[in-house]
């Protein structure tokens, strides 16, 4: 379009196929008044410019709209012997549901799922946006009803692993815990290492970190959150959830590039205005 434009407006370009070149620049008048940027060279321009915005030009990623409501946190809740310790009150296996119930409430309707474990993971729900049935199945779990004592944190976190692959989404899991056997560091680093996991720890504020949950979080590359009196250690959760599973979207082919065509735009309007002056008409 643009070569049959330049050939229409050009104004020797009917006498050049009947006369000799060098003879038609003596015959034709006016013709080096006229400026050498004429409405088509600015149309030219303009519609180049139209096209690269509308091919969407980006170098910068951003993070899948939908990635907060499709990702999903899985909750391993410890249900041992030691989580029956009445150290804290009522006890540590009731602080920490009553911690859950507060972290499914500040995540607002996000897909939860809870797995507990002790010798083996079981899984009491799937991924679900309905926190209330999470808590209310939570409610009436003991140690009681696990078929074998134990602390197999490494077979707990593979479950969550393949829960939220079994869904098709992205997430991160939370370990609601008292203590964690030490030995268990090295192995935990390997499993389901693409996995974030961060830690809570259900003991007195005042009582030290228990060692085997430090090396639970140093070997996933996390850190673990003392319980707290207020809502200070589930926000931090929340909030940490939050930004895993933006990470875990933005690593996945998920996110999409930004599209930046709209610094075109002022470019653009700028040129389209020079039809409104007199005489600037193809």
């Amino acid at each position: 379009m643009l070569v049959l434009l330049f050939r229409q407006q050009n104004e020797g370009a009917a006498w050049m196929r009947m006369m000799d070149p060098r003879l038609l620049k003596h015959l034709l008048v006016d013709e080096k008044k006229h400026s050498r940027w004429k409405p088509v060279h600015l149309l030219a321009a303009v519609w180049v410019l139209s096209v690269l915005a509308l091919a969407g030009p980006s170098w910068r990623k951003q993070a899948s709209p939908f990635a907060d409501d499709q990702a999903g946190l899985v909750i391993l809740l410890k249900m041992s012997g030691s989580m029956e310790a009445t150290d804290v009150e009522p006890s540590r296996l009731d602080r920490a549901k009553f911690k859950m119930r507060d972290l499914l409430e500040l995540r607002n309707g996000a897909a939860s799922a809870l797995i507990v474990y002790s010798g083996s993971p079981h899984l009491v729900m799937p991924l679900t946006k309905d926190d209330s049935i999470i808590s209310s199945m939570a409610e009436g779990l003991t140690p009681d009803v696990m078929p074998s004592e134990g602390d197999d944190l490494g077979a707990a976190i593979l479950a969550a692993e393949t829960l939220l692959k079994d869904a098709g989404v992205p997430g991160s899991v939370l370990v609601i815990a008292d203590v964690v056997d030490p030995s268990q560091a090295a192995s935990l680093a390997k499993v389901a290492s693409k996995l974030p996991v961060q830690f809570l720890t259900i003991q007195p504020g005042t009582s030290a970190v228990d060692a085997g949950l430090q090396a639970a979080a140093k070997a996933r590359g996390s850190e673990v959150i003392s319980m707290t009196e207020d809502d200070v250690d589930v926000q931090r959760v929340a909030n940490l959830a939050q930004s895993k599973m933006l990470n875990v979207a933005s690593g996945d082919g998920s996110e999409a590039w930004k599209d930046a065509g709209y610094w075109f735009l002022p470019v653009i309007l700028l040129g389209a205005g020079f039809w409104w002056r007199k005489g600037w008409q193809l």
